[in-house]
């Protein structure tokens, strides 16, 4: 049985309940009413930070700041705002957030390019998730090239990864120009050395392609000269292939009477499955 003390006591615990439910609703009704007092726009400092101001983004959601003081801070829908923004080409991520002083703050990263696409419709810069910024004179970055021979780079997601670890590794990163891909998929290296293309087929186990590449370069290439194969494949596993087109004139100064090859060193099965190279233009490969 309740005493008067436990009565009193439970009385009053639940007119607090009630005046914190009452505040509670109160302070929510205030906070919808607030009005917003300013908006604050901010633009990361990156390559694109220059082709991306305040004033740009201010622009393009049609006066923002200008109006804000008409505003309440609740009539801004953020999760509108950071979509179209995020929408733009130019843009790599957004954030809207809603400050303790009833602000409105944006917070914007200007796309990061990781490289340079040409293709049959043009050329354009990609970021890591494969968004597309069209290039123009105005945009001029130093970003790694990839030249799709289709109208549009399919494999962009594979690629992007292996343009990352070239640029990681300082010794590919300087071997590397360019890529290429190929109708069939085939991704090449386009080597800053000239001479010849590198067929590494897709962005797989590329660490073990690198290294039997770089063997190759070694063994072979500082005999037979850099010049000497128009193709180097490292496609399939624990093969490398050297291609050289009929009729070409070779330009070779180094002597190579001393390089042999007997005919057991031509893998037959692994040449015949590739629909675009005859067994006849194939030079010996190099385990």
């Amino acid at each position: 049985m309740l005493t008067k003390r436990g009565i009193t006591l439970c009385l009053l615990s639940l007119m607090l309940a009630a005046y914190l439910v009452i505040a509670l609703v109160i302070s929510q009704d205030m906070a919808a009413e607030a009005p917003c007092t300013g908006v604050r726009i901010s633009v990361s400092h990156n390559e694109m930070s220059q082709f991306v101001t305040p004033g740009d983004i201010d622009h393009e959601l049609g006066g923002i700041t200008a109006t804000a003081d008409s505003m309440t801070a609740s009539g801004y829908n953020l999760r509108e705002l950071e979509q179209r923004l995020g929408a733009l080409s130019i843009i790599e991520s957004v954030n809207c957030r809603r400050m303790s002083d009833d602000a409105i703050a944006i917070d914007v990263v200007p796309m990061v390019p990781v490289a340079r696409v040409f293709d049959r419709s043009g050329s354009y810069y990609i970021n890591r998730g494969g968004k597309h910024l069209q290039a123009s004179a105005r945009y001029q970055i130093d970003v790694p090239v990839i030249i799709a021979d289709s109208d549009t780079l399919a494999n962009a997601a594979e690629i992007i990864p292996l343009l990352q670890r070239i640029d990681e590794n300082k010794i590919w990163s300087q071997l590397v120009s360019a890529l290429k891909v190929d109708r069939n998929g085939d991704i090449f290296i386009v080597p800053s050395t000239g001479g010849h293309v590198v067929n590494i087929g897709d962005g797989s186990n590329i660490d073990n392609k690198m290294e039997r590449l770089f063997a190759f370069y070694n063994q072979v290439l500082d005999v037979k000269g850099w010049n000497y194969y128009d193709t180097i494949s490292v496609k399939f596993a624990h093969q490398v292939i050297g291609k050289i087109v009929p009729g070409r004139l070779r330009r070779n100064t180094i002597d190579t009477d001393g390089l042999e090859f007997e005919e057991e060193d031509i893998d037959i099965d692994i040449i015949s499955q590739r629909d675009s190279v005859s067994v006849s233009d194939i030079k010996p490969k190099i385990i």
